[in-house]
């Protein structure tokens, strides 16, 4: 993949605005667990029989509002499965803080082991990785039991609008009534007899074997959909179609059964008893946790299954991703190692390209670097292992020889390095692919260490270094846009302080247009247009200075006071460009916008298509100077940020 197609490459919705809020959010929570861990430190120091005021919990009311306030941060910027998350952190430690001993280092490692699976999730959404919120669902659980949670249940962290879902039953009444009464069931009531067999039909269930008590399950509820259809129940003719349409996934083994599907056929039970009664009102709740499992139904013969299809089709739930929402995939290391072993990592690449063109007088350090290097590898992965020995038996091969590393050996451990760092930055470490990758780059470079030919390179390898060839070619580009940002800067400032001086301008425009020119190359189209107004602006102005009837009617101001606005509300917009490009490329092209009208460059939060002249309007009233400080001031999003930044640092 070229330069210019990473940057043109389609980001996922959200993700800008996620983007400015990560880093602070890591440190806040890193501030949360070490004002739990001061916390337990102090309650082991007091006598067991002592008792706890508010003075003495202040650590665990510090980390309370530190949850809270990243709750809202997320929240704000879309990414609500993660609010939710945190939010149950927040009710752990406000449970916690009730007790009379209140906080234990069992406690303080479930809720770090949240926060940890919380901040690995979001590195792999904004590395472009397609990961479900359910994966967070097993600490998600854990901590929720911590907090004493009512409910604990996979669909809460399901990407669903139960409002929407609720509107659409009514919508789809009648197409989910027709598949509901596919079969030429007869039409039934909530009344005793109904609710009788499906008693009958749930101990079935439970005992065992499912399929021909789901399959009369489905056959009731479909009866139901079909004696409701057209009359004044609400929503309740689309939920039975729902549940119908989960019973059969179930007859059908396309779903499994476990504890929190079990307890569904419970509450529809209830919810048929209030069907008896008169009350039609439904549970958007129980709606979703249906809607749930008709999602997570494997693939199979649509014929054979109307009623499911029928809900998955009216709802959208096909081709959804089944999550193995048991799994602990998420927040198996502390994120804070990452930059940590990037370091390491870094040091050691600094050294070994150093030895392997001879340099002396190495050894000591190559040995102290790779051991850190080990460490951080072991921690990160459970097969780390061996890649760690590899690297070490290899440096110190090197470093009692004394002499430089054939190119073989040079070549292999360089490759170990390399995948490490890639994986540093791809959030990679994790997937079963890197654990087999790591056995490769050890058995490569145990045979180079031995003289023996380790192969050609694989694939994989190949792409490896073209990745890195293309994020040091980013580098480049990033470091020459933000040099020629800080000339225009420097040039402009000098001429708002001497606005007679016009020859001060006379170096901005070639800059612009070489800072066009990468753009370009970039695809970052929008920013090139503001680049291309800019010039067209200070050009104007120097023209003014070379006709003297021009320059004495303009006086000696050459640029208006909106003029001088424009040009510095979009250098400090280019400042926030340049700066994403160098950590996030991807997501430089969605957030900016320029407005020809107002001439100037625009971050457009949460946005991935172009927004319409209103919505272009809308924004531009609401962000008049949008610099770089313009809009922390007066955007909600960023005063989040700094409110979030002023609870983590106090």
């Amino acid at each position: 993949m070229t330069l210019s197609e990473q940057v043109a490459h389609a980001v996922p919705e959200d993700l800008s605005a996620l983007a400015w809020v990560v880093d602070e959010l890591r440190r806040t929570l890193e501030n949360a667990h070490k004002a739990l861990r001061k916390q337990v430190r102090d309650l082991e120091s007091v006598p067991a029989n002592a008792e706890t005021d508010a003075a003495s919990l202040a650590p665990l009311q510090q980390a309370r509002a530190l949850f809270h306030q990243g709750a809202g941060a997320l929240d704000m910027v879309g990414q609500v499965e993660g609010a939710r998350m945190l939010l149950a952190c927040e009710q752990a430690v406000q449970q916690l803080a009730r007790r009379a001993r209140p906080l234990g280092g069992d406690a303080v490692s479930t809720i770090e082991r949240a926060s940890f699976a919380l901040l690995d999730f979001l590195r792999r959404r904004l590395s472009g990785k397609e990961v479900s919120p359910l994966a967070l669902f097993p600490q998600y659980r854990d901590v929720q039991a911590l907090a004493g949670a009512d409910r604990i249940h996979p669909a809460d962290l399901w990407q669903a609008d139960p409002h929407r879902h609720g509107a659409q039953l009514a919508l789809h009444e009648q197409e989910l009534g027709m598949a509901s009464g596919a079969s030429g069931g007869p039409a039934l009531k909530p009344d005793v007899d109904t609710r009788s067999l499906m008693e009958q039909c749930m101990l079935a269930l439970l005992r065992g074997p499912v399929g021909p008590a789901a399959t009369r399950m489905s056959q009731l509820f479909a009866g139901l959909a079909v004696g409701a259809a057209g009359q004044d129940t609400g929503k309740l003719a689309g939920l039975w179609s729902v549940a119908a349409g989960l019973f059969e996934a179930q007859a059908q083994g396309r779903l499994e059964a476990d504890v929190y599907s079990k307890r569904l056929t419970s509450r529809l039970l209830a919810q048929v008893r209030l069907a008896e009664r008169g009350q039609f009102d439904v549970s958007d709740r129980l709606t979703q946790d249906l809607l749930f499992f008709c999602a997570r139904a494997k693939p199979g013969d649509e014929a054979s299954a109307p009623r499911l299809t029928a809900v998955r089709r009216a709802f959208g739930l096909e081709g959804q991703e089944v999550v193995d929402y048991e799994q602990e995939a998420l927040g198996r290391y502390d994120p804070a190692m990452i930059p940590l072993a990037r370091r390491r990592v870094e040091a050691l690449k600094e050294s070994w390209s150093a030895a392997t063109a001879g340099q002396a007088g190495l050894g000591p350090s190559l040995r102290e670097q790779v051991s850190q290097v080990a460490d951080s590898v072991r921690k990160l992965h459970p097969e780390g292992d061996q890649l760690a020995r590899a690297l070490d038996a290899a440096v110190a091969q090197i470093a009692d020889a004394s002499a430089a590393p054939s190119p073989a050996l040079a070549m292999e451990v360089a490759t170990g390095l390399l995948c490490l760092d890639a994986a540093f930055d791809d959030a990679d470490i994790a997937d079963a692919s890197f654990g087999t990758r790591i056995h490769q780059l050890a058995e490569r470079i145990d045979l180079a260490r031995h003289g023996r030919a380790p192969g050609p390179i694989e694939s994989w390898m190949e792409d490896l270094y073209r990745r890195a060839s293309d994020r040091q070619t980013m580098g480049s580009v990033v470091q020459e846009l933000r040099s020629s940002l800080a000339e225009v800067e420097l040039q402009l400032d000098k001429f708002s302080r001497n606005p007679a001086d016009r020859e001060l301008l006379v170096p901005v425009p070639a800059k612009l247009s070489a800072m066009r020119g990468v753009l370009s190359v970039l695809g970052l189209d929008q920013a090139g247009q503001a680049v291309v107004h800019m010039r067209d602006e200070v050009d104007a102005a120097l023209a003014q200075g070379r006709d003297p009837d021009e320059a004495d009617h303009a006086g000696s101001r050459a640029l208006s006071e909106p003029a001088v606005g424009r040009l510095a509300a979009n250098v400090g917009a280019f400042g926030f460009l340049i700066d994403l490009l160098g950590v996030q490329p991807l997501l430089a092209k969605s957030l900016f916008r320029f407005d020809a009208g107002s001439g100037r460059l625009e971050a457009v939060m949460g946005r991935g298509d172009s927004p319409s002249p209103a919505d272009a309007q809308a924004v531009a009233a609401a962000h008049p100077a949008p610099s770089a400080p313009a809009m922390a001031g007066e955007s909600q999003l960023i005063e989040r940020v700094q409110s979030l930044a002023q609870v983590a640092g106090d």
